[in-house]
């Protein structure tokens, strides 16, 4: 009796064993690449990096623990790929990741009316940006993108600042002063302008380069948001930092357009929610002018002083620029930006 009740347990283990090796297997996690020029140890010694961080960081804890995400999707930072901005955000369009940032420059590529950005003067600071982006005319604008280019702006998260100039060459305190320096910059034809009507010679480099090309006297400054200088190591490098803001920088989150509308809705809300919840700008706001004070306060480095003679004629020459940059952008583009200026 013994021997047949101790079969009959083996049979009903094998059963349960056998039964249990045919249920389907959880689906694994898809895999979410956010897409980065850099891995997240040097990315996150700047503001892209670091902001992008926060909300990569955000999105990983939401789709980790969110009942409508937990187990469906993994995060990834994709560090190792992409070369620059301007790639990441092709390859997001064409769908080799789902996450990225970008900056206006590098929509600049899809459609020229994003130029006007950046151009010297146009913003004053996050603020007045937003309302503009807010207006019918750029919501537009903004919607365009996701129809026709393949990628959506979810999110302008914050400004990485103004764009200030640096320089190793003394004492850069007119336009004489500077006169046919070479200086640095990303590409965007608004600061070529700029530079050519300042009398600076541009040299459109990767941020990569600029430290090996300072160190070999291919260009003698740069300019650059101001949260680049310990990446750049300016205080070193370029002693000289000039008092007048080139241009203003506002920096967005974006997602591919297919997978992002493809999502089941309470999926896409959750993740939606998590990315307006998040707030990073007005760190960014305050961090800049806490390195302008020590900028100007450290020994070893200069914020220039300028005559209010020599600034008036920075000034108009930047205006100058920017009034003949911006022509032929759509005229309710522009009254959107004036009209939101507070």
């Amino acid at each position: 009796m013994k021997l047949l009740q101790t079969m009959a347990c083996m049979l009903a283990l094998c059963a349960l064993t056998l039964c249990g090796s045919v249920l389907p297997a959880a689906a694994a996690a898809k895999e979410v690449k956010l897409l980065f020029p850099e891995p997240y140890s040097s990315a996150s010694s700047y503001a892209e990096g670091q902001a992008v961080g926060v909300y990569y960081g955000a999105l990983d804890f939401n789709m980790q623990n969110h009942p409508a995400l937990r187990g469906k999707y993994k995060m990834r930072w994709v560090g190792d790929v992409v070369k620059s901005p301007a790639d990441a955000i092709n390859a997001v369009a064409t769908g080799a990741g789902q996450f990225t940032y970008t900056l206006p420059q590098f929509i600049e590529q899809f459609d020229s009316d994003w130029r006007v950005i950046t151009a010297p003067g146009v913003f004053k600071d996050m603020a007045h940006f937003l309302r503009a982006m807010n207006t019918p005319a750029w919501r537009a604008k903004q919607e365009k993108l996701a129809e026709t280019k393949g990628f959506r702006i979810l999110k302008w998260t914050n400004a990485i600042g103004h764009f200030w100039i640096w320089t190793k060459n003394g004492p850069a305190d007119s336009l004489a002063a500077m006169k046919n320096q070479k200086i640095r910059y990303s590409g965007q034809q608004s600061y070529a302008n700029a530079f050519k009507a300042l009398g600076l010679v541009g040299v459109a480099l990767p941020y990569t380069e600029v430290v090996s090309a300072l160190q070999t006297n291919m260009i003698e400054g740069l300019t650059n948001d101001i949260f680049g200088y310990t990446y750049f190591d300016l205080p070193r490098q370029t002693k000289y930092m000039l008092p007048v803001p080139l241009g203003f920088c506002p920096q967005a989150l974006v997602v591919n357009r297919q997978w992002w509308d493809a999502l089941p809705e309470n999926e896409r809300k959750a993740m939606e929610f998590v990315i307006a919840a998040t707030d990073v700008h007005q760190y960014f706001e305050d961090e800049e002018q806490r390195i302008l004070k020590w900028w100007d306060e450290n020994p070893d480095t200069v914020l220039v002083k300028m005559t209010p003679e020599a600034r008036a004629e920075w000034e108009a020459a930047l205006r100058q620029a920017t009034d003949e940059f911006v022509k032929g952008v759509d005229p309710a583009l522009m009254e959107a930006i004036r009209n939101t200026a507070g």
